[in-house]
């Protein structure tokens, strides 16, 4: 028996070799997949990505489209407004009448017996008013039939109306054609002047249409101030 042991050739020592680096791989390898499962069991339920439940999105996909699908406002159209008119009485309220409107007995010579307005007499010297807000058309001097007077183009509720106040004082007229008025402006004075049998306000009222009104009736159906 040889004194020492058979010692390995080359071959046998490669073979050895070789073995053990395969059970170390092996090994390694079975190592990192144990741990690799151990961190993914470990993680807190926070860490990992969540996925929205498919019902949650399809909510917030048909509230998308329902909300699309409502029509944009209807936008209305303007509407005209007629802007509420004030009237007032161009004298004092209660002022006597000396003369109505329509049919009588002619008061002096080139008198009307068809009279186209209503004769107030508050007095002489009693500041004479503008009926309503409007623009003056016109204006007189004394040597007409109405003397010193002035007209006034109204619009009220929307219609035309034109009023004419004769026989003012003279000097007393305190506006001129072109010129915005309003209600109960002071536009002169009660007085004679023009064909007159004392001091008073001769009142007329015309319509659109050129048509006279009785204004005593418009005035106590409109006034409101």
């Amino acid at each position: 028996m040889p004194l020492f042991p058979h010692a390995p050739n080359a071959f046998d020592l490669v073979k050895s070799l070789s073995a053990r680096n395969s059970q170390t791989r092996l090994a390694v390898t079975a190592a990192m997949m144990v741990g690799a499962f151990m961190f993914n069991s470990s993680l807190p339920a926070e860490a990992a990505p969540e996925q929205a439940p498919a019902q949650q999105i399809e909510t917030v996909q048909e509230l998308e489209v329902e909300a699309a699908s409502v029509p944009a406002p209807t936008q209305r159209d303007d509407y005209g407004v007629t802007k509420f008119a004030l009237v007032k009485w161009p004298v004092p309220a209660g002022s006597k009448i000396s003369s109505g409107f329509g049919g009588r007995s002619a008061p002096c010579a080139g008198c009307s017996t068809n009279h186209d307005g209503v004769d107030f007499t508050p007095g002489a010297g009693t500041p004479v008013a503008a009926l309503a807000d409007g623009v003056v058309t016109e204006v007189g001097n004394p040597s007409g039939g109405l003397g010193v007077y002035a007209m006034i183009e109204h619009v009220i509720d929307g219609a035309r109306y034109t009023s004419v106040y004769g026989h003012m004082q003279l000097g007393s007229l305190s506006v001129a054609v072109g010129q915005q008025v309003t209600a109960g402006q002071q536009l002169g004075r009660v007085g004679s002047t023009g064909q007159s049998t004392g001091p008073h306000l001769h009142l007329e009222l015309w319509d659109a249409a050129d048509g006279r009104l009785d204004p005593l009736t418009f005035l106590r159906s409109k006034v409101n101030a």
